[in-house]
């Protein structure tokens, strides 16, 4: 059942990069708008993007267009799948939720920061990096702990306000991440 949830879930994956690319073209500063259009373009090519050039663009992720209360809702919909919450409610519904169902994988992972990943066994290291939007069925948990020191590497460094990055980072720090490893 993992895999035809992931299923589901990825064919979301290029609808949230593309509407990404999208959005970035009518950003108001030049350098972060090339930075997160080149984003997009090496993630569309097949690469997985660093934390630190996730980090780098946080700033456009607050204000319009990529604001979570801003995003177009096909985006909000899309990002809805990833986290398998159901994309049939009113686009406002839809970003509550989504913000919600976010800030709870956030809290999450600053009470996993603390306890360590060390102390996780393989089965909560998997569903771990399941609930972040990465497939591990197939990922050995060496891999899995890689990717969650990633993913926590970025996420206790946000605020609340980063809401709209960290659910887009579901998607681009787990669209290509089998790829780059092999």
């Amino acid at each position: 059942f993992l895999e035809a949830y992931d299923a589901v879930r990825r064919g979301s994956y290029p609808h949230v990069v593309e509407s990404l690319a999208a959005a970035s073209r009518s950003l108001p500063e030049p350098q972060l708008r090339s930075r997160l259009q080149e984003l997009c373009a090496e993630v569309q090519r097949g690469s997985q993007p660093r934390v630190a050039e996730l980090y780098a663009v946080r700033g456009v992720f607050v204000g319009s267009p990529l604001a979570l209360n801003k995003l177009q809702a096909s985006h909000v919909k899309a990002l809805s799948r990833v986290l398998f919450l159901t994309t049939h409610l009113p686009a406002f519904v839809l970003r509550r939720r989504l913000r919600s169902h976010v800030l709870e994988i956030r809290h999450l992972d600053r009470a996993l920061l603390r306890l360590g990943l060390a102390q996780l066994s393989e089965e909560e290291l998997r569903a771990a990096c399941y609930l972040r939007g990465l497939n591990s069925t197939h990922l050995e948990p060496s891999e899995c702990r890689a990717w969650l020191e990633q993913w926590l590497g970025l996420s206790c460094k946000l605020q609340a306000s980063d809401v709209s990055l960290l659910a887009n980072s579901m998607v681009l720090l787990s669209l290509n991440y089998v790829r780059a490893k092999a």
